[in-house]
């Protein structure tokens, strides 16, 4: 039968199929399909002749499929009916009939004894005795499985999906529609009743040692992701309530749709891989913060941007497309418009040395190139988002950009620079609100905002939309290209604990000739694997290579004509963006370090800044360790965790004379609170999940990843000798360092004050703030011992540690004082996290609770 075959090509076996599928035709398909009371009938009982006609397309033929009614264990009257004629509603094709008028149930199929022993095996559970001796075992499979909660649970949507997945051994029911596992009662108006419930036949499974894994379609459609995305959310949360484990299965759209599908393509062990590597649920849930599902304008599936024109009725543009597809030349194109036109341009990034590298490409001069507060006003500019307020040295005022086109390049990645990092902490509030009214001035003079991000995500685009506060449509441009399999870049990949293994390959590559350009996560002496401790290691391994090395300290550009006189370039964090090397023949290979600092999109651009095709090789932490508040993967718990923790510092600060405490607005800007919040548990899910996330991330790039093999006995030997000598070399350098640190110049105070705040400092300026700062802190001589131990977090010890004994009477005036600063700086308005980030009292009391002190 053509069922069978149907089936079959789903990876369903037949002895499933047979027990769970009939071939109906003529009316017995409605003798299945109308059994509801609520069907308008006439008096002899027969269905009347308006429903008759509406599934008269019913008699040309198809299959049933039923299975056990859960709640009572016998067979299950309520199914779905595939007519080979499917109706049509509105051009919409009707591919599945369920029974009108009765409450939708879930296909909880009937599988052979020998399955049933096979699950059994799998999960060390014996079956009863008497289900053995019985006519119909089948009948029985449900309520051992509901009997046994260590047995886990797929929950799918389709009887085919759940088929195939019984088939290889997971017990699976679905579904038939991806939101039919939650009803919500309604009154006779349509109008919800209470909250959203589960749907009885879920929650005859819900137990503390259930584990429930949900496993429903991959799809590209932003629309369709939009609708799964919620319905998993919802789903997981009714589950998660009833305090049942949720886990959610992901696999790239191209293995497969659905997961019979994926099943069939690529087979049972890789699908065993992806269940084992199901999240939970508040991970997938924070990880789910990188879609991007608004509708798209221009859809394109180009190698390299087009110079499209933009709608002059567009106002906020947001484009999303691969790296290395030709973002940065889309936008100079833009902007050489703007000015043709005699429009301003404001390009706006998070990185003194990639905008300075930005605005040279469009023709722009960087904010510190500008002489006067007269030409800031007139002319066109690049500058850091930590500039955007009045009293940086910009200036800046956004009421003079009216009819201007903004510029925001790498747009993800800027925002959480603008909300969360501590250049901006002292100056927060005043960003945020220079930034909304930069916006909002913007929009309603008629200008543009361009945005742009590879990794671009419904989340900067709703941050921006809300923070306009006006009705704004964006126009999006998504680029879908992929690389090739013949295109794509082959990333080797290390798992080893350590980069060790990597580095010893790097030096091998070096010697055979070849120029790496490598990628750093950080570039201070005290890192073994940072920039300046390998720039120092890889001189004395070769000292005839010309080694550059890119970092906040170095003040070298990094043009592709500057770069092709070197051999080996070594690069921190501060490349990862914004910067396109477009070098060809020169550059053999590159290497990436990523030990948990940087977000995982970071890492991925920062390996593709290097735009040729050539060999990559990436070494990645298992697990990252930049935690973000109180590193929660959930935004309630993140947030409720943060309001907890400021209504506790503004109760201990009114135990004091702080005079300002019923004045602090601690609701400024919600919607930069609530923006914060989903970075913040993208980032913290990230963490957990490190390795994995970033190889997910290049995977559905289009890379191909390949695992390096193990390393032998020998490189194991080579593994620790290399150990050694780059400590060595640490050691030295930052020895070194504290010593020159140390005897550094002494600045006055006014001194300080002026190249506190200026953004470029020399190397002998940086060591002199360092000393005067040490000096201030410490109030002693600064040796290179006091170097050492401010690094080590000495200074964080001794604070809490004296305002926990013999200064524990000073600790309410010194929050008092910080948080009046931070007060007067946002004029009455406070950024909860930065707030709780300063304030020192929850945790001393929390520690007086914990009698710390009596320990201590």
């Amino acid at each position: 039968m053509d069922y069978l075959k149907e089936w079959q090509a789903s990876g369903v076996s037949q002895g499933v199929t047979e027990l769970n599928v009939l071939n109906l035709h003529g009316t017995s398909p409605l003798d299945y399909l109308f059994y509801a009371d609520e069907l308008p009938r006439r008096n002899d009982g027969r269905v009347e002749n308006n429903w008759l006609r509406r599934y008269q397309h019913t008699e040309a033929g198809g299959w049933w499929c039923s299975g056990i009614d859960l709640l009572t264990g016998q067979e299950d009257l309520w199914g779905c009916f595939k007519p080979d004629n499917p109706r049509l509603i509105d051009d919409k094709t009707i591919k599945y009939e369920h029974p009108p008028k009765a409450s939708t149930g879930v296909f909880a199929l009937r599988i052979p004894l020998s399955l049933w022993r096979q699950i059994a095996q799998k999960y060390q559970v014996d079956i009863p005795p008497e289900a053995i001796k019985n006519d119909q075992p089948d009948l029985g499979f449900w309520q051992w499985v509901i009997d046994h909660p260590n047995i886990p649970i797929c929950i799918t949507e389709g009887a085919k999906k759940a088929g195939a997945l019984l088939s290889a051994g997971y017990v699976a029911i679905a579904l038939p529609g991806i939101n039919s596992g939650y009803r919500i009662s309604r009154d006779s108006n349509g109008n919800p009743l209470g909250k959203s419930r589960l749907i009885p036949q879920l929650e005859i499974f819900v137990n503390q040692e259930r584990h429930i894994y949900i496993t429903f379609d991959q799809d590209y459609q932003p629309k369709t992701i939009k609708a799964v995305t919620t319905a998993i959310i919802k789903l997981g949360y009714l589950l998660t309530q009833a305090d049942t484990t949720v886990k959610v299965i992901s696999w790239l759209p191209s293995f497969g749709k659905g997961v019979d599908d994926f099943i069939t393509n690529q087979g049972e062990a890789n699908f065993n891989e992806v269940y084992q590597a199901a999240l939970p649920w508040e991970v997938w849930k924070a990880k789910s913060f990188n879609q991007f599902t608004y509708p798209t304008n221009l859809e394109l599936n180009s190698r390299y941007l087009p110079l499209t024109a933009i709608p002059d009725s567009a106002r906020l543009i947001a484009l999303k497309s691969p790296k290395g597809t030709g973002k940065t030349e889309f936008l100079a194109h833009i902007v050489s418009q703007a000015q043709q036109n005699g429009r301003k341009v404001l390009v706006i990034g998070h990185r003194i040395k990639l905008l300075q590298n930005l605005c040279q490409r469009f023709g722009l001069k960087y904010i510190t190139d500008i002489a006067n507060d007269s030409e800031i006003n007139n002319a066109s500019f690049g500058l850091c988002i930590d500039s955007l307020h009045p009293k940086s040295q910009a200036h800046f005022n956004p009421q003079t950009w009216e009819n201007a086109v903004i510029v925001i390049d790498e747009v993800e990645q800027v925002l959480w620079h603008c909300l969360n990092s501590t250049t901006c902490k002292n100056n927060r509030v005043a960003i945020l609100k220079t930034f909304k009214k930069l916006l909002q001035n913007v929009l309603n003079s008629q200008g543009q905002i361009y945005i742009a991000d590879a990794d671009l995500s419904d989340i900067a685009v709703d941050y921006l939309l809300a923070l306009t506060g006006r009705p704004v449509e964006p126009y999006v441009i998504y680029n879908h290209w992929q690389a090739t399999a013949k295109e794509a870049d082959t990333i080797y990949n290390y798992s080893e604990n350590t980069p060790k293994r990597l580095v010893r390959d790097l030096e091998k590559h070096i010697r055979e000739g070849g120029r790496p350009f490598v990628c750093l996560s950080a570039q201070k002496l005290t890192s073994p694997w940072g920039t300046r401790t390998l720039e120092a290691y890889l001189s004395k391994q070769f000292p005839n290579a010309k080694i550059l090395r890119i970092d906040s300290e170095s003040q070298v550009q990094y043009h592709d004509e500057t770069l092709i006189n070197y051999d080996i370039v070594l690069a921190s964090p501060a490349i990862e963006t914004g910067v396109s090397i477009n070098l060809r023949g020169h550059f053999t290979s590159v290497w990436a370090i990523a030990q948990g600092v940087q977000t995982p999109e970071s890492v991925c651009q920062a390996l593709a800044r290097v735009r040729e095709n050539v060999p990559r090789y990436i070494w990645v932490a298992s697990y990252g360790f930049n935690r973000v508040g109180n590193g929660s993967t959930s935004i309630p718990c993140l947030l409720t965790g943060g309001h907890r923790l400021t209504q506790a510092n503004i109760r201990l600060l009114q135990q004091s004379d702080f005079e300002s405490i019923d004045d602090i607005d601690t609701g400024f800007q919600g919607e930069s609170l609530l923006c914060w919040a989903k970075m913040a548990v993208r980032v913290n899910a990230a963490m957990v999940n490190y390795r994995a996330y970033t190889q997910e991330i290049l995977t559905a790039n289009g890379h191909q990843l390949v695992e390096k093999l193990k390393a032998t006995a020998n490189s194991f030997q080579e593994q620790n000798c290399l150990t050694l000598a780059i400590n060595a070399v640490q050691q030295q350098n930052y020895e070194a360092e504290c010593q020159a640190i140390s005897q550094a110049c002494e600045l006055y105070q006014r001194e300080y004050q002026q190249l506190r705040y200026k953004l470029v400092k020399t190397r002998a300026q940086k060591l002199s703030v360092r000393k005067y700062e040490l000096k201030l802190r410490y109030g002693v001589t600064v040796t290179p011992q006091l170097v050492q131990q401010d690094d080590q977090g000495w200074y964080k010890q001794l604070r809490l540690n004296y305002f926990l004994t013999v200064g524990r009477q000073y600790l309410t005036s010194r929050d008092a004082l910080i948080a009046s600063n931070l007060i007067k700086q946002g004029q009455g308005s406070l950024f909860t996290p930065d707030f709780n980030n300063s304030q020192l009292g929850a945790i001393i009391s929390t520690m007086e609770i914990l009698k710390i002190p009596l320990l201590l």
